[in-house]
């Protein structure tokens, strides 16, 4: 049985809110059971595409993208066996000095759910395009995803954790390694 399952709503838009919604769905009276925790992994927070070539200056970069944000809420079905999260990512791009050609960046990205030792049970990779205006070199755009968490007996959804960030190659994540501080 999957752990978690993610259905993808939609992929446009310009957006920029910053925290995840308290649990919906239950009475105002009734406890609400706790959702996921869920963040933006620092280490794939930022894609910088180079051109090809040695070159790793800002006239060699291509683009930069960030996961700006996320936005979202939780509730429980099926009896509190699932907890469903509604999650609107948020992405930024840049076009830099080396973009040539198609007005156009795909930003891989991936939504991982964590159990409370911090094990990937399910990891799931989504891609969204970004299409830069021809009187533009900058564009926002946002995904929303919905990830259902099977509970085990006794769990609520604070049992686990809901990652973000881009699908880096080694070179990348490196690269965001030494340049935190940018």
């Amino acid at each position: 049985m999957r752990m978690g399952s993610a259905v993808r709503l939609g992929a446009t838009g310009l957006s920029a809110a910053l925290l995840l919604a308290a649990c919906s769905g239950q009475s105002e009276t009734a406890t609400i059971p706790p959702c996921p925790r869920v963040g933006i992994l620092a280490d794939a927070a930022r894609l910088t595409v180079f051109r090809d070539g040695p070159g790793r200056d800002v006239t060699d970069v291509q683009s930069i993208s960030n996961v700006s944000g996320f936005s979202g809420s939780c509730y429980y079905e099926n009896k509190q066996r699932t907890v469903v999260v509604d999650l609107r990512i948020e992405l930024t791009s840049e076009r830099g000095p080396a973009a040539g050609g198609p007005r156009f960046a795909d930003l891989p990205y991936f939504v991982s759910i964590l159990d409370k030792n911090r094990n990937i049970l399910v990891q799931q990779d989504f891609t969204l395009r970004a299409d830069y205006p021809a009187n533009s070199a900058r564009v926002g755009l946002f995904d929303e995803l919905e990830q259902r968490i099977n509970l085990k007996d006794g769990e609520f959804g604070n049992a686990y954790e809901v990652l973000i960030g881009f699908r880096l190659t080694p070179d990348q994540l490196e690269w965001n390694r030494q340049n935190r501080r940018r």
